[in-house]
């Protein structure tokens, strides 16, 4: 409903100037999120200024600086800058998310700092765990949305540095040490954010600011079991590692159900997202020839993503298998051209079942959009 036709009705004597405010308050007509998100937009440019030019002035006259002073300057601004964000978090809560990302990169700023004064010569895994236990907490105490961004893009680069390193205790290197242990790995962690923006959805607090999280989670994971399941470039390590690790997604999916989906509609999701990465695997494993048959899973798993999705009136996976659907059609005319260069006949089969399927996916899109609209009303 659209601000104009509330106007109308107002007008017409259908409802009341107070029935009218509600309304528009229900559908956020009011014009309030658009100064919201600038004001956002801007405190955390702000931040990104303040810290910007903070880094440029001591830059300037490093040399001339005592190490001493150095490091005192830089915890009284990352004191100042969380003591600020907790101060003001309840006034004025997007001003304090441009303070909480000052907050956060003056804490990295001190640990780039001490190892440079000290001379250490830590694996990237150390400080990476070291800023990730200092930032992890705060996004969950006040809203700050940038903030849990970088605690989420922290965490999997810490993972993949646990993984990496080799050097000290730090180190994952011993029980994980193949590539397809190493996507399992990955494959969990896109799958605990995603189930984490799932939960938040449901949130009433100002973690249900976070819920957005769930769109680069499944995104990632979707990317990443294309690579076994679409071009079978990744096999199964037969490891008790890669089989504990296989099981753990089913059963992380199980056990964490959002409340607001039906039983029915998550045991599919469960199926689909936890069996398709450990099937592309051993369909890799097995080698040549299976592409065709990968690719019909990931044909069957985009489908079945837009069926749960309309079903569950969710948009969001409606998206996700068509993205799916889209990537196993390229998958397939890249087979086509690699196998088959001279047939054109199979190149225009593959374009019209695409096109078929565009066509479906646009009538259910529309569907969807409709039974929303018909429930929020």
């Amino acid at each position: 409903m659209k601000r104009k036709e509330i106007e109308q009705l107002e007008a017409a004597g259908i409802i009341s100037a107070e029935q009218a405010a509600a309304i528009a308050e229900h559908f956020h007509l009011n014009g309030t999120a658009g100064r919201q998100w600038l004001v956002w937009s801007m405190s955390s440019l702000a931040g990104v200024l303040i810290l910007g030019g903070i880094i440029m002035l001591i830059s300037a006259n490093w040399e001339a600086i005592p190490d001493g002073v150095k490091m005192a300057v830089a915890m009284a601004l990352l004191l100042g800058a969380w003591v600020a964000c907790a101060n003001i978090h309840r006034t004025y809560p997007l001003v304090a998310e441009g303070m909480g990302l000052i907050g956060g990169g003056m804490w990295l700023a001190c640990i780039a700092l001490y190892g440079q004064i000290f001379q250490l010569q830590n694996p990237l895994a150390e400080g990476c765990l070291l800023f990730f236990a200092g930032v992890c907490v705060l996004p969950f105490l006040m809203k700050q949305r940038l903030l849990m961004l970088g605690v989420a893009i922290t965490s999997v680069v810490l993972l993949c540095a646990l993984l990496d390193n080799a050097e000290s205790w730090l180190t994952l290197r011993p029980w994980v040490n193949t590539s397809e242990e190493v996507a399992s790995a990955l494959s969990l962690l896109f799958l605990a954010w995603w189930l984490f923006a799932e939960h938040c959805r449901g949130a009433k607090s100002f973690l249900r600011e976070y819920r957005w999280l769930s769109i680069p989670a499944l995104l990632a994971y979707l990317i990443l079991l294309q690579i076994p399941l679409l071009y079978g470039e990744m096999g199964f390590a037969e490891s008790r590692m890669q089989l504990g690790l296989t099981l753990a997604g089913p059963l992380m999916l199980l056990v964490a159900k959002p409340r607001r989906i039906a039983w029915g509609q998550w045991l599919c999701i469960v199926a689909m997202l936890g069996l398709a990465l450990p099937l592309g695997q051993l369909l890799s494993e097995i080698g040549e020839g299976m592409e065709p048959i990968g690719i019909a899973v990931g044909l069957l798993l985009g489908g079945g993503l837009m069926a749960v999705g309309h079903r569950a009136l969710r948009l969001e996976w409606l998206n996700f298998g068509t993205f799916m659907v889209l990537s196993a059609g390229i998958a397939l005319v890249a087979n086509v051209l690699d196998s088959l260069t001279q047939s054109g006949v199979v190149l225009i089969v593959a374009g019209c079942v695409l096109l078929g399927l565009v066509l479906c996916l646009e009538r259910q899109r529309r569907k969807l959009a409709h039974a929303i609209r018909k429930k929020s009303c």
